[in-house]
């Protein structure tokens, strides 16, 4: 699967990926932040902005092996994988399948658990709805937890035009996908890899409870909530944000071979 990039700067190679019903223009300022200092490469999930889609069912899985494809292709060998929501789940693929490839991880308001039957269930219902009616179908539910209370109206503007930008049939089969999450728990206990956690503190996907149980199954866990932040605190609270995401990179960047 040939995935649409934006592939800027030079030095350690930093992989940013985008949540689900996005596209890889939700990382406009990391990677503006980033690229001075590092390779960020920013593609389209498979299914999103420009990249194909493939309709019915697309794996957590089959996203991940889409980026090491595309890190094949441009010769990275070692990559630090940042993944928001959907894009958290990806990059927990990519760690947990090929560890020694990924020098840093950072989880953004995403989980570790695996979906519940109701979950499963009701990402099945809404994949339909929004195959059948369009993407308002899922702008309307996002907008019931995606921003926080003091989210300015910019963001909210540019956020729901990338969702409604979205094509239905790749955004369904993404939600299909993610109704057949794994448990990454175990997964990621045996990881020794540095990983930054965020979350918002406004956030009623990725709360406290969830954002906790990530912390307690990495080894090299490091924490940052934002207050009063949801679903998106690298646009909500973009300056805060990028200040921590880029100390931890050079933190733990491996530098020139």
């Amino acid at each position: 699967m040939k995935l649409a990039y934006d592939d800027a700067g030079h030095g350690d190679c930093v992989v940013l990926i985008h949540g689900h019903p996005f596209d890889r223009t939700l990382w406009e300022p990391q990677a503006a932040a980033l690229r001075g200092d590092f390779r960020v490469v920013v593609p389209d999930l498979r299914g999103f902005g420009q990249s194909p889609v493939t309709p019915g069912l697309v794996t957590m899985r089959e996203l991940a092996a889409d980026i090491e494809e595309l890190l094949g292709v441009l010769g990275v060998g070692r990559a630090a994988a940042v993944g928001l929501s959907m894009g958290g789940l990806v990059t927990m693929e990519l760690a947990a399948a090929q560890p020694e490839r990924y020098w840093a991880i950072g989880l953004v308001a995403t989980t570790m658990e695996p979906p519940a039957p109701p979950e499963r269930t009701s990402r099945r219902e809404r994949a339909d709805a929004v195959e059948r009616d369009g993407m308002q179908v899922l702008v309307d539910y996002m907008q019931t937890g995606v921003y926080g209370p003091h989210c300015p109206a910019s963001v909210r503007e540019r956020v729901d035009a990338m969702m409604s930008a979205a094509l239905p049939a790749g955004a369904a089969a993404a939600l299909r996908g993610r109704a057949e999450r794994p448990d990454y728990r175990p997964l990621l206990a045996k990881l020794d890899i540095p990983a930054l956690v965020c979350a918002g503190s406004a956030d009623p996907w990725s709360n406290q409870a969830v954002t906790a149980e990530i912390v307690a199954n990495l080894k090299r866990p490091e924490l940052l909530v934002i207050d009063s932040v949801g679903h998106l605190p690298n646009l909500e609270a973009a300056d805060e944000f990028n200040d921590t995401l880029g100390a931890f990179l050079q933190a733990h960047a491996p530098g020139p071979a």
